[in-house]
Formats: C-alpha cells, structure tokens, sequence
C-alpha cells in the first residue's frame, strides 16, 4: 500500500472510531482474525454504514490463530470469518480451517481466506485443498468487494442453520415418533400376552411369528422356542390342517375373515375350540394391500358346548324316565314321517301304555309307581334300535316310531316289548309280593296316503284302546 493511500486509510479510521457502535443485539457478529491491529480497525470502518436484512456489522477480533479458537469454542453464533494467512506461524489461518471444519465441526460458519502473501498459497489450491468460502488478497478487499463476500457467506450461513434447524427438528419430529412406534409396540406386544384367548401370527410363508402366554399354555409350550417355525408343524392335529386350509382360503381372496371348529384331544381332557382367522394387511404407501401374515384366535367352547348339551337334554328328554319328552318326539317323528313320505320307506308307529299304573300309584305311593316306570321303560329302551324313536306322551302312555319297518315286522317288535316288560320284577318290602308289570300295545304302519303324523298315531291309539278292552296284556295292529 502506497504511503499516500496509508494516509487516507488512518484519517479514515480516526474519523470513523468517533462513532458509536451498533447494538450488539442488532447485529451481525464477524469474527476478524489477523495479527495486523490496522486490518481490524480498516475493517470496522468498512462495515460501519454497511446493513444486511436490517441489522449492521459488529466486528470480534482475534489477534492469532490461537486467540480465534478460544472465540470459537465459546460462540456458535458467529456466520462470517474474515482470516488471514500467515501469523504467527506461516500456516496459522489454513491450520484454524483445518480446526473449525474438522474439530468443531462447524460447517456453516462461512470463512473468507484472507491473505497479504497471495504467492505463498495459490488461491486455486487452497480452494480445492480446505474448506473456504471466498479467498481475497487484502489489496483486493475494497469495501464493496468485501461487502460482497460477507453478504456471499451470511447467506450460506442462513441457508444451512435453516438446514440444520430443519434437520434437527426433522430428527426430534422422527425420535418423538420412533418412540411412540417403540411405546405403542410394547403396548401391543403387552396387549397380546395377557389377552387370555391363545392367540398367534403366521408371516405369508405360514412361520410362526408371535404368540402369547395363553397360547404357549394351551398348546404346552415349554423351553422350546417355535418362533420362525411353520405352523403346521408347531399345531397338534386336527387344527394344524383346518389351520392350513384356512389360510389357503384367506391367501386365495377369501372372505376378510373366518372361522372353523376343532377339537384338541387332550389327555383326560379334550377340548372343542373356535378358531377366527384373519388376513393382516398393509397399507403402507408404496405397497397397498399387500398381506402381510395371518392372525389367529382361539376361543374355548368346550364348557358352552357342554351346556349346550345339557340344555338340549334338559329340552328334549323326559326328566323322570330319560327318554324323549313329547314335544322332542314329536319333532323327531315329523322329520322321519317327512323322510319317509319323500324316499317312499316304510314307517310303523307304536303306541304303549302300561297297564293299570294309576293302581299302582294307589297302592304302592308315587315313588313306586316312579321305579315301576323307570323299569318299564328302561327295558322297552333295551329292545328299540337306536335309528327308532322313543318318548314319553304322558304319565303311562310312552310311543315310539320305527324307521324302515313295515307292519308284519313292528308287530313282532311290540310283541318283544310287551314281553320284555312282562318280565319285570320289582321287589317292595319284605312282607309283599314283587310288583309286576303288564303292557298294551297299538301299532300302525304309514299308508302311502298319509302325510300327517297325527293319523297314524290316531290309528295305533285306536289299536292300543282295543288291546285294553280286549284284556290289556297284548298287541293289536
């Protein structure tokens, strides 16, 4: 620099230290590092009438190399950093980039090289070899042309603080909801184990993926891990095939869902279980309605089929003597009439009705009269078949109905139960004769005409009345 430019820079700089700094609060922080005291205050000359989206320049010096690495590892704030060269040693400035860059990690601190040497590190190399923004000689930082640069690197800051805010909200926004994914897995995964139905999840090629502690209890899991095994193998049998057969019905665009019966023969305790299926889809972007594996429920049915059976047994069988109630043989009669009629079988009706019970009720009490019809019927029972149809009318009056039996052959049906009857003895007490017991029977065999159940019984009634007026003990047809 001339003597006369030299000059006018220290008149320029008396002037210019006159007047007040801007607020810090209002400013843009550039960080100076050089060991010529005339660069910082030509520098703060320079940037004094000069803005940047409303705020002014404040300038930080650093003396050294040194002196701007205690500035730096206390401020993150500071956008521009105008550096020279050579000071106290030769490589000072390219040996704070190396530390900015690589130690601190500073990446959007913006760094103009500055340098009153230019032949000492040729600025095409020191571009390709560090981190710069900008590499000026002094001789060419006019004050547009520094202005210039500081407003080049201030954007490059805004730009990647935005980045970097951006990208930091975006890893906060990603943790937050990698946690809720995390927190509502384990919810999940909780949910699952103490469901007390077994549940479990095949992936689409059948591997046992999950199962709970139900499952592992039904199914008698012990210290054997089956995940990642097939299904068909871990499922005792028969569910191990509907299981199988169920998916291939899922798997070939079957209903969303359903469900199958099976039983699980257990030891002393064989259960009857309900198994709902169902195909887990994904509707995740890129691969819509792709399956993702099968779900399955198994609920316990044993106990309601066991009630089930009671109930059904409670509503259709007579409480005192075990057979057919009415209602329950009425039904059974018209389901075999209506068979009968349609395929052209042949069907007899018997009606019984044992003989003097009211007298034996008078005689004896009801408890008697209740043994005398539990032997009766047991033994008229014996000698049906079990395709025939046994039921309790009322009181003493029983009927039964005979599949695939003409009339010639229920005839010698009646005559065996009449006999079977006969031979009863129930002993009372010790100072009376044994009770014996006599039956009347009717019989009538379905005429191709016949559709209704109650004409054949109407006739086979009419037989059984002429079998009592005749001197009971006997069958009539």
């Amino acid at each position: 620099m001339s003597k006369s430019a030299d000059d006018k820079v220290k008149l320029t700089l008396r002037r210019a230290e006159s007047r007040p700094e801007a607020d810090g609060n209002a400013t843009w922080p550039v960080l100076v590092v050089d060991d010529d005291p005339d660069v910082h205050s030509m520098t703060r000359v320079l940037l004094r009438d000069f803005s940047f989206q409303g705020k002014g320049f404040e300038v930080i010096s650093a003396m050294s190399g040194a002196e701007a690495r205690t500035v730096l590892s206390t401020r993150d704030d500071i956008p521009v950093m105008l550096l020279d060269v050579v000071m106290e040693t030769p490589d000072a400035g390219l040996s704070l980039i190396r530390h900015v860059r690589d130690d601190l990690g500073n990446r959007r601190l913006a760094i103009v090289l500055r340098t009153g040497q230019p032949g000492e590190a040729p600025e095409r190399d020191v571009m390709l070899a560090y981190d710069i923004n900008d590499y000026r000689s002094k001789t060419e930082l006019t004050a547009q042309k520094l202005f210039t640069s500081l407003i080049g690197g201030l954007r490059s800051w805004i730009h990647l603080s935005t980045i970097e805010a951006m990208a930091s909200n975006l890893e906060r926004r990603v943790e937050e909801r990698t946690c809720q994914l995390d927190e509502a897995r384990r919810f999940a995964e909780s949910l699952v184990e103490t469901l007390p139905n077994p549940l479990w999840f095949t992936d689409p090629d059948g591997s046992l993926r999950l199962y709970n502690r139900a499952f592992r209890e039904m199914f008698a899991v012990d210290g054997t891990d089956w995940h990642g095994q097939p299904a068909h193998s871990v499922l005792p049998q028969p569910l191990a095939g509907l299981d199988q057969l169920a998916d291939m019905s899922l798997k070939a665009g079957g209903p969303g869902g359903l469900a199958f019966e099976a039983s699980l023969d257990r030891p002393g305790d064989p259960r009857t279980l309900v198994v709902n299926k169902a195909m887990v889809i994904s509707d995740c972007r890129g691969m819509p309605d792709e399956p993702m594996g099968t779900i399955g429920i198994v609920t316990d049915i044993t106990e309601r089929k066991r009630m089930e059976s009671q109930l059904r047994h409670l509503a259709t069988t007579d409480e005192l003597t075990g057979c057919l109630n009415r209602r329950a043989f009425f039904v059974v009669a018209e389901q075999e009439l209506e068979r009968a009629s349609r395929y052209g079988g042949s069907v007899s009706v018997l009606m019984i009705d044992i003989d003097h019970f009211k007298q034996v009720n008078d005689r004896h009490g009801h408890a008697v009269g209740d043994r005398a019809l539990k032997a009766a019927t047991a033994a008229i029972r014996a000698n049906l078949r079990e395709i025939d149809s046994f039921g309790r009318l009322g009181g003493e009056e029983f009927a039964a109905m005979l599949p695939e039996t003409p009339l010639a052959g229920a005839l010698l049906v009646a005559e065996r139960l009449r006999e079977a009857v006969a031979a009863i003895v129930l002993p009372l007490g010790e100072n009376e004769a044994p009770l014996r017991l006599t039956t009347s029977l009717g019989v009538a065999e379905r005429r191709a005409e016949e559709t209704s159940l109650d004409q054949i019984l109407a006739r086979a009634d009419t037989a059984l009345y002429r079998a009592k007026a005749e001197g009971r003990n006997r069958v009539l047809a």
